[in-house]
Parts: C-alpha cells; sequence; structure tokens
C-alpha cells in the first residue's frame, strides 16, 4: 500500500514538472521583488493583504451561514 502511494506521488510529481516547467521558472525568476518599496506603500500593501483576509473571511462565513 505504502510502494503504491509513493509510486502514484512519484507519477503525479512528474506529471506537475513535465507540464508546468514554464511557469516553476517564470515563478522563480520572479521570487523576490528587484524594485525599492517605500514604507507606505509597504503599508499599504499590508492593509490591502488584511483586507482580502478580511473579504474572504466574510464569503466563508456567509457561504457557511448559507448551508444551515
Amino acid at each position: 500500500m505504502n510502494k503504491s502511494i509513493k509510486i502514484i506521488k512519484k507519477q503525479i510529481k512528474k506529471f506537475y514538472e513535465d507540464n508546468f516547467d514554464k511557469i516553476i521558472e517564470i515563478n522563480e525568476k520572479y521570487a523576490n521583488p528587484k524594485i525599492e518599496m517605500s514604507p507606505i506603500v509597504k503599508f499599504t500593501l499590508l492593509i490591502l493583504k488584511f483586507y482580502l483576509l478580511f473579504i474572504m473571511g466574510l464569503l466563508i462565513y456567509k457561504f457557511i451561514t448559507l448551508l444551515k
């Protein structure tokens, strides 16, 4: 059983690497930003992250309450 799971994981990894090589390459290239950000930009991006998390929380809450 454990051996078959390892084989399946290996096949999935190979499929992913074969089909998404270009995407992986682009993600690695742009993983670290090359521009300087001012403190106000960093603060604004932080606020935006919290806002998006808040919106996601509202969506999840609404979905759960609709299920009841």
